[in-house]
């Protein structure tokens, strides 16, 4: 406890210089923590966009449907597949879809565009659909109406209370044809669902495609999404004769898993070099601290302090304000971030581009989750920790002559 006491006096001795320690090291935990948390935010948002809005994390289907996507594969809801949905208690909810392309047509405006017939609650208990309308109002079960994506509602050039033309194939060769008002335009991330996207009440869309009782597939999704292989093995071991198929969003998109994976090594890389950056910016203040002091050394070591003590206190100086530049950065960091999160950047021009040609969203919002900031804080405690032996290591070299010359 004494030499605790000591450590602390004597970085109240020189505050300056003790100021620039803490200083060096709140900022490169704000460095870390704000380059994790956007190289996690961007990747995260990108992920949830596409999987909330096609596959889910997990995703219930009819064996064989996964291979051409027909709607001929739909199945139809059971008991034995209400008992996989309520049987996990890591799954916080899901959403039974039917869903199928059929052609949208207004005006002289025609495109090919994706279908989700969708139960509104438990939709919006899913992907938070009713908080991304940019404009008009959220279906309703009973509804005979639809909503479109925002950038397929600009490419046919209608907007809300306008009249939407369906025209595709039904279930088993049945003409599916009708004619919607549009009850709102929603908005998402995912640049290519925002072109495609429609979304019609569940009564509605088996009543277009002729296929009353029927679902396509359900969408799960995960209280942590971390545990993700873990539910969905559980899944498989309570259908053991395989009447569905269960599969993750890292098997049915894996184009889009190995993207995330690729990407997310490179920024590791980058996020190492900080790393490097940062140690090297840390070191050079503790050798200030060091040859500032070193007379100071020789004095006590002079006087017969040992060299095991002398440095025992150094050591126990440096994680000291190692952990209150830690607990600064950390601080500093969260306004910041939270700043960021509500207020995205948002990119144009080529930048924008780049983003789109990746199905993203060209806004770049960090990621608000405490494991960052903890793994960071940690990571930079424990570069200094490390650190901290080059003087212990040079106070017991440490020579009484050449010292108290210094």
């Amino acid at each position: 406890m004494m030499h605790l006491q000591l450590a602390w006096r004597n970085i109240w001795r020189n505050r300056k210089r003790s100021m620039i320690t803490m200083a060096s090291v709140m900022f490169a935990v704000v460095l870390a923590i704000l380059m994790k948390s956007m190289i996690t935010g961007v990747w995260g948002k990108m992920v949830d966009d596409v999987v909330c809005f096609s596959s889910g994390y997990i995703q219930i289907h009819r064996q064989g449907y996964w291979d051409d996507r027909s709607i001929d594969q739909a199945m139809r809801e059971d008991d034995q597949l209400l008992q996989l949905l309520v049987s996990d208690p890591e799954i916080a909810a899901w959403a039974p879809r039917l869903e199928s392309f059929s052609l949208a047509s207004a005006g002289e405006k025609t495109t090919g565009v994706f279908i989700q017939g969708i139960e509104p609650a438990m939709e919006q208990a899913t992907t938070r659909l009713a908080d991304k309308l940019s404009s008009g109002t959220y279906l309703q079960p009973d509804d005979r109406a639809v909503m479109l994506a925002e950038g397929l509602a600009q490419r046919l050039k209608i907007g809300v209370h306008d009249t939407v033309v369906l025209l595709g194939q039904g279930y088993h060769g049945n003409l599916a044809a009708a004619r919607y008002p549009v009850r709102g335009i929603v908005h998402i991330g995912a640049v290519e669902l925002n072109q495609s996207m429609v979304w019609i009440p569940l009564n509605a869309s088996r009543e277009y495609f002729s296929a009353d009782q029927l679902l396509t597939s359900v969408s799960v999704m995960l209280r942590d999404n971390d545990d993700m292989e873990a539910v969905r093995d559980r899944m498989m071991l309570s259908n053991p004769d395989n009447t569905y198929e269960i599969m993750t969003w890292k098997e049915m998109l894996p184009e889009l898993d190995q993207m995330v994976e690729g990407d997310s090594a490179a920024h590791f890389l980058v996020i190492y070099v900080l790393y490097f950056v940062i140690s090297f910016g840390i070191f050079g203040t503790l050798l200030m601290m060091l040859n500032e002091r070193m007379h100071e050394f020789g004095i006590l070591l002079a006087i017969g302090m040992k060299k095991r003590i002398m440095a025992l206190i150094t050591v126990a100086e440096v994680l000291m304000m190692a952990l209150a530049g830690t607990l600064a950065g950390g601080v500093i960091s969260y306004p910041v971030l939270l700043y960021l999160y509500r207020h995205p950047i948002r990119f144009s021009g080529e930048l924008a581009q780049v983003y789109e040609g990746f199905g993203m969203e060209a806004i770049l919002r960090p990621e608000l989750d405490p494991a960052i900031f903890l793994s960071q804080t940690y990571i930079v405690l424990i570069i200094v920790a490390l650190l901290s032996l080059y003087p212990a290591i040079k106070i017991a070299r440490l020579k009484v002559i050449r010292a108290l010359n210094a």
